[in-house]
């Protein structure tokens, strides 16, 4: 079971992406139209306590807190030396030198990405720390700018700079329209999900979306952990939740177990709710306060809650 609440930080983990300039160069320049969007990312913009999908606390509406498009392996380089193969073994960064030498986890420290930005910019990337816990690679990252490099994903409390988990592929950051909120399965391109943000706490939930249980893969387990933990009931990328709100999760893997007795609140999907409780007065949208989910009335059903369900498609349940 997973709680999510106020008191209950210590059982989400956020994630963030960092690059670090080498030492014989200086930060490149970024474009002021893209330094202005990243500001807003990751100086406590509305990106960060907003609706997107990376970055957020607790079961908050974020999918990400730093909404980049994807790094792309290609031209991955290392010291200005391109890296042959750049890729994830589950959530650990993999390459090879020009010259035939592997690198890997803590190895790729010093490596550079390019990270693509909605308005169609580049730019730079590095990754300035990483370690393992729990067989999940952790990563600090930071993007150049003309005043020097600064934390991908913010920085915590103590002023440190927030870590993230890299995954692969890319995610639709939309919000209102058909795949908002998606997995897009792009080969060439690896995420940097912000510790604190959805997709990060979904990892660290046990839904790793590169391993299974069993026979199980867990790709669409954390898929539809994200639309859960954002209440994304019509699956469209709109988030219907308040952030730190209290939420119980749980599943039939034995990842997470239900130990309370509270009214299941929506049954999930990689694609979003798959059904919602009858009685939808207590439910997360009206903490929101602007209207109801489209959808909400093709959902509603007196068996919502029911274990049995997870073995005709219900990936996870949650109660509120």
């Amino acid at each position: 079971m997973a709680l999510y609440g106020h008191k209950l930080a210590l059982l989400v983990a956020l994630v963030a992406p960092a690059c670090a300039p080498a030492a014989d160069e200086g930060p490149e320049a970024l474009d002021p139209v893209a330094e202005r969007e990243l500001a807003a990312i990751t100086d406590n913009g509305a990106n960060l306590n907003g609706a997107n999908l990376n970055g957020a606390n607790l079961n908050g509406a974020n999918l990400n807190g730093a909404n980049l498009n994807g790094a792309n392996l290609n031209g991955a380089n290392l010291n200005g030396a391109n890296l042959n193969g750049a890729n994830l073994n589950g959530s650990e960064l993999v390459g090879t030198t020009s010259t035939g030498t592997s690198l890997s986890g803590a190895g790729m420290v010093g490596v550079q990405f390019q990270g693509q930005l909605s308005t169609g910019d580049t730019l730079n990337l590095r990754v300035d720390a990483a370690r393992t816990a729990d067989n999940i690679w952790f990563y600090k990252v930071s993007y150049a700018t003309t005043t020097g490099n600064k934390p991908l994903c913010g920085l915590d409390g103590g002023g440190a700079a927030i870590e993230a988990i890299a995954l692969a592929g890319r995610w639709d950051y939309r919000q209102g329209v058909a795949g908002g909120g998606s997995w897009i399965n792009d080969s060439s391109s690896i995420t940097f999900a912000c510790r604190g943000a959805v997709l990060a706490k979904c990892v660290e939930l046990g839904y790793k979306p590169w391993a299974q249980s069993g026979s199980t893969s867990l790709r669409n387990h954390h898929q539809a952990c994200t639309r859960m933990l954002r209440a994304d009931y019509c699956g469209d990328g709109t988030p219907w939740t308040v952030s730190g709100t209290t939420i119980n999760v749980y599943d039939n893997l034995g990842i997470q177990a239900d130990t309370e007795s509270w009214a299941a609140e929506a049954e999930w999907t990689a694609a979003g709710a798959r059904s919602v409780r009858t009685t939808t007065s207590t439910m997360r949208y009206h903490l929101v306060g602007s209207g109801t989910p489209a959808c909400i009335s093709s959902l509603t059903s007196s068996s919502t809650g029911n274990t049995a369900n997870f073995s005709t498609g219900t990936l996870l349940i949650n109660e509120y």
